[in-house]
């Protein structure tokens, strides 16, 4: 892992971001299927909405392309993303 990786459990809540990686290895083969039937998968498009619990550990809300999706905090971490910014893409403002 680089140094500049992206974890989804760190990513600014309400910056949309694209999926990079998964660690499908940090997560138990159900959940994994789980999340791909969700259409979570590299290149799919991700937004993280919000983190439960008073510390931000909790449940993780996420919009992976048109969906919203509750993911544990683990499942998030081994998620790396990669926003317009990281890719060296410009945005189209108009």
């Amino acid at each position: 892992m680089k140094a500049d990786d992206l974890r989804l459990s760190h990513l600014a809540p309400n910056r949309p971001a694209y999926v990079d990686r998964v660690d499908w290895d940090a997560m138990t083969e159900r959940d994994g299927a789980r999340l791909r039937e969700l259409g979570l998968d590299e290149g799919a498009s991700i937004e993280l909405l919000h983190r439960a619990g008073w510390t931000g550990r909790g449940a993780h809300a996420c919009r992976v392309g048109r969906m919203i999706v509750a993911m544990r905090a683990a499942h998030a971490a081994a998620i790396t993303v990669r926003t317009d910014e990281a890719s060296g893409e410009v945005a189209d403002r108009s």
